[in-house]
């Protein structure tokens, strides 16, 4: 996965899953938020957002 951060905002650069993998993109106007899922509901998400400098959290389900 590859952030651009920017004061302005964040833009996703490069998502690429891991074999048995896919991936969602979303950038709902606010946080961009990346999906990776695999078939067995497997999530590993990222949320990106610049506050006050560049952010990122992990969420594994």
């Amino acid at each position: 996965m590859l952030v651009r951060y920017r004061p302005s905002g964040v833009e996703a650069l490069s998502a690429t899953p891991a074999d048995g993998w896919s991936v969602a993109v979303e950038q709902p106007g606010g946080p961009l938020v990346v999906n990776f899922r695999n078939a067995a509901g497997r999530l590993s998400r990222l949320e990106a957002t610049w506050t006050n400098g560049p952010t990122a959290k992990v969420i594994e389900k």
